[in-house]
C-alpha cells in the first residue's frame, strides 16, 4: 500500500504546534519571571516584552489557520478589569513611562491567556508542572549534595536588591541567613523558600488526580524541604478541596488527617525534648503568644502601628507610599496601604470578572477560597505563579469531562451536537 500524505496536512500540523509552542513558551517565561529566579535577574525588565512578543506571534499565526487556536470568547470583561487594575497600581506607586510600556506587553500576555480555549488548559497545567519539576529535581540534587558536603559548582556571592544576599551554587541559592543552619531551607533558584513552597502546592492544585506522576512527587518533595508553614497549610487545604471538587467523601479522611496532624505536633514537641528541626522551623510558629500565633509575622510592629493610623487618614481611598527601607512586611494590610480601598475594589472586580463564567462551581469556590487565603498572607494576586493556577483550576476541562462529552457527541444528532459544543 502506497503511503500518501499531502504537504498541506503537514503544514497545518506544524502551524498548530508552533502556535501552542509559542504560547507555552510565553506562559513559562512569565511564570518563572514572577518567581524571580537568579538567571533572570539581569533581564527581568525585558521578560514581559519578550513574552508579549511570543504571544503576539502566536495569535498572528493562529489567525491564519482554518481552525484558530485562540477561540475563547469570554475575555472582554477580564482584560478590561485587568488593564484598570494594573495601570491603577502603577499610577499610585509612581511607575515611569518605561514601566507603562512594559505593562502593555504584560496585558498582551493576559489577553492571550484569556483567549486560550478551556479544553487545552489541562495540557498547560501539565507543561507548567513538568517544567517546574524538572528544574526543581536538579535543584534538589544540588541541595542534597550540599548537605552531604560534596563539592559544587559556583559558590560565589549574589545579591538581589538590598534585602537578599545569597551564595549562588547555580543549581540552588543558599540564603546567607542560613549559612550556619544544620539543614537550611530549600530555596531552589528563587528568592524565598516560601515562594517555591507555595508555587509547588498551587501547581498540585491544578494536577488533581495526577499526584502519583513523577513530576508531582518532585513538587511535593520541594514543598516539604522549603519548610514553609504557609505551603504546608495550603497543601492540607488543597488535598481536601481537590477531593471535594471530585465529589469524594471527605469527612472520615478529614478526621483522620486531624488526628495525624495532632500526633505529629505532639511528636515534634516531645522528640529529643523538642530539639529537632521540625519543632524549630514549623511547630514553634504555631504557638500562641499574647493572643497571636507566632507564625503570624507578616508585618512588623512599626508597620502595624502605621497601618492603624492610615485607616484613620484621608489616604484610605488611594493608598499611601510605602517605606521600602524596612523588610518583612507582606499581606493584605500592605496591599491596602499601598493601593487604598479603590485598589482593593479593582482587585476584587478583576477576580470576579475573570471567574464569572465558570461552570464548575466547586472548582470556582475552591479557587476563590485559596485566593482569599493567599491575599491575607501575601497579596501578590497578579503574580503569574499565583494567578495562573487559580485560573486553570477553575476552567480546565478534566479528562473524564472530555470523555463524557465525546460520548455525548457520538450518540447525539447534529443539532444536539452543536448545542453540546456551545455548552
Amino acid at each position: 500500500m502506497a503511503w500518501k500524505m499531502r504537504v498541506s496536512d503537514l503544514y497545518l500540523i506544524k502551524k498548530d504546534s508552533l502556535v501552542v509552542a509559542l504560547f507555552y513558551g510565553a506562559m513559562l517565561l512569565v511564570y518563572f519571571w514572577s518567581l524571580h529566579p537568579w538567571f533572570l535577574w539581569k533581564v527581568e525588565s525585558f521578560v514581559p516584552i519578550v513574552a508579549g512578543m511570543l504571544c503576539l506571534a502566536s495569535m498572528a499565526i493562529s489567525r491564519t489557520m482554518a481552525n484558530p487556536v485562540f477561540t475563547r470568547k469570554e475575555y472582554l470583561f477580564p482584560i478590561i478589569s485587568f488593564v484598570l487594575l494594573l495601570f491603577y497600581e502603577r499610577m499610585v506607586n509612581g511607575v515611569n513611562i518605561n514601566g507603562f510600556i512594559v505593562d502593555c506587553f504584560h496585558v498582551l500576555v493576559f489577553f492571550t491567556l484569556f483567549r486560550f480555549p478551556n479544553e487545552r488548559l489541562k495540557n498547560l497545567s501539565t507543561v507548567l508542572a513538568k517544567t517546574m519539576a524538572t528544574l526543581l529535581a536538579f535543584s534538589l540534587m544540588g541541595h542534597f549534595m550540599y548537605l552531604m558536603g560534596l563539592p559544587l559548582p559556583g559558590g560565589h556571592d549574589a545579591q538581589y536588591n538590598e534585602f537578599y544576599s545569597f551564595t549562588n551554587y547555580y543549581l540552588f541559592l543558599l540564603d546567607d541567613r542560613n549559612l550556619f543552619t544544620l539543614v537550611p531551607r530549600f530555596n531552589s533558584v528563587f528568592l524565598e523558600p516560601g515562594h517555591i513552597g507555595t508555587a509547588a502546592v498551587f501547581l498540585l492544585f491544578i494536577q488533581r488526580g495526577q499526584w502519583r506522576k513523577w513530576y508531582n512527587i518532585v513538587l511535593m518533595i520541594a514543598a516539604f524541604f522549603s519548610f514553609s508553614l504557609a505551603a504546608y497549610i495550603f497543601f492540607v487545604i488543597i488535598v481536601f478541596l481537590n477531593m471535594w471538587i471530585e465529589r469524594k467523601k471527605i469527612a472520615q479522611k478529614l478526621l483522620l488527617s486531624l488526628l495525624l496532624l495532632a500526633s505529629a505536633v505532639i511528636a515534634t514537641f516531645t522528640y529529643n525534648k523538642g530539639n529537632n528541626l521540625v519543632h524549630d522551623l514549623i511547630a514553634l510558629r504555631l504557638e500562641m503568644e499574647d493572643g497571636e500565633m507566632e507564625g503570624d509575622n507578616r508585618v512588623t510592629f512599626d508597620f502595624d502601628a502605621e497601618f492603624e493610623s492610615f485607616l484613620q487618614s484621608s489616604d484610605i481611598l488611594f493608598g499611601r507610599e510605602m517605606d521600602k527601607s524596612s523588610f518583612g512586611n507582606a499581606g493584605y494590610r500592605v496591599y491596602i496601604y499601598e493601593n487604598g480601598f479603590v485598589g482593593l475594589v479593582l482587585l476584587l472586580l478583576f477576580y470576579l470578572s475573570v471567574f464569572m463564567y465558570a461552570r464548575n462551581y466547586r472548582a470556582l469556590l475552591s479557587a476563590m477560597f485559596l485566593a482569599l487565603l493567599y491575599f491575607i498572607v501575601n497579596a501578590f494576586m497578579i503574580w503569574e505563579n499565583i494567578f495562573m493556577p487559580f485560573y486553570i483550576a477553575t476552567y480546565m476541562v478534566s479528562t473524564s469531562h472530555r470523555k463524557g462529552t465525546e460520548d455525548l457527541l457520538t450518540e447525539s444528532s447534529p443539532l444536539e451536537t452543536q448545542k453540546i459544543i456551545q455548552s
